[in-house]
């Protein structure tokens, strides 16, 4: 009897395997879950796909970095999707899921860079601002304003630029920016709230001893009406940023070089986000733009292999191309050609090469 149980659930097993894979098979579009930040380059590579090679266009979704992470790495089966636009890189653990759930060839196309900036009305004088200014404006909690030495964590005071630094203006701290699951908040704890919580020594040390304290220090952001999470459309951030002197919205740099006539941006330590510094990494908050593909699918899914070709080609994605046009920062040329042919080899990312980046 239970020879039969074990042999009807191996059998089962091989079925949906096949299964999946004849599905995968079957569908005749792609689909891209992922970064917002990424999806509209992502939906001009599908436009120009869906014209050209007369294929079905892919099926886009912005569901956020994180979120995007989670559909892709569910399963192996058909039903997930095949490409994961990031405006980040892939965590250890995320890839750790993915192996763990049948989820292989997983390969990774680094696309350009992008920065992450303070934009306000460009009638508005840019303030200046530092990363300890922004973490101070932003945390939920702060180091006590009293406290000379051995200091505790407060409720944020801070209602006022004034009041977080004596040198910035006597306005009100109203900034727009990014829900928990953006890609783009991520960068925000990472590159700037966590810099920003490690100018204190303190703060700092808690990383090695206490580390779930030091992450909840770093990166909780404030409730209080001062930071507001918004998921309006860049044409709605835009305008409301026109009408409301003095507020910030935390952005990608596209929205910027979309609405330059109207907005600004603030500088971040001294150095004002552009193009030119964005690329180079001068600028402080810049950060890498990514796509994930599952290489196992390459020739299963139609119009898979298209698009990542048409993506990495040099109409696309060189210093000339369309996404360029649409606010992406290039990589350099030769890096770009580096890139691609990895991509063409299917060149699977691995745990290692993760680790060594993180090193």
């Amino acid at each position: 009897m239970n020879t039969k149980v074990i042999a009807s659930a191996a059998v089962l097993a091989v079925s949906v395997a096949v299964s999946g894979g004849l599905q995968a098979a079957d569908r005749d579009y792609v689909h891209i879950v992922g970064s917002s930040t990424v999806s509209p380059f992502s939906a001009a590579v599908s436009e120009h796909l869906a014209k050209s090679a007369k294929l079905k266009k892919p099926w886009l979704e912005s569901t956020g970095t994180g979120g995007g992470f989670t559909l892709f790495c569910d399963s192996a089966g058909s039903e997930t999707p095949d490409i994961i636009n990031a405006s980040r890189r892939m965590r250890k653990k995320e890839l750790e899921t993915c192996e763990r759930n049948g989820v292989k060839e997983v390969v990774e196309v680094k696309i350009g860079y992008d920065g992450i900036v303070f934009i306000h009305a460009k009638k508005e004088k840019p303030i200046g601002l530092s990363r300890k200014d922004i973490y101070l404006a932003l945390a939920k909690s702060v180091p006590d304003p009293a406290c000379k030495s051995d200091c505790k964590l407060v409720p944020n005071p801070y209602q006022t630029w004034r009041q977080v630094n004596p040198a910035l203006p006597d306005v009100k701290i109203e900034v727009y920016g990014p829900g928990a699951a953006s890609g783009t908040r991520d960068s925000l704890n990472e590159l700037i709230m966590e810099e920003g919580c490690r100018s204190y020594p303190w703060l700092a040390a808690k990383k090695e001893k206490t580390p779930g304290e030091y992450k909840k220090a770093c990166y909780s952001v404030r409730d209080d009406g001062a930071y507001v999470e918004t998921r309006e459309n860049d044409e709605r951030i835009a305008e409301r940023l026109v009408d409301k002197p003095h507020a910030l919205a935390v952005h990608d740099y596209k929205l910027l070089a979309a609405h330059s006539k109207h907005l600004s941006a603030e500088p971040v330590d001294g150095v004002t986000p552009d193009y030119s510094s964005i690329a180079s990494l001068a600028y402080p908050v810049s950060r890498t733009l990514y796509f994930y593909f599952r290489g196992d699918r390459i020739g299963k899914v139609p119009g898979l292999a298209q698009y990542v070709k048409e993506f990495t080609g040099e109409k696309a994605w060189g210093d000339k191309g369309y996404l360029v046009e649409k606010g992406l920062i290039a990589l350099p040329a030769a890096e770009r050609k580096l890139v691609a042919e990895d991509a063409k080899a299917m060149k699977p990312l691995t745990l290692e090469s993760l680790q060594a980046q993180a090193r």
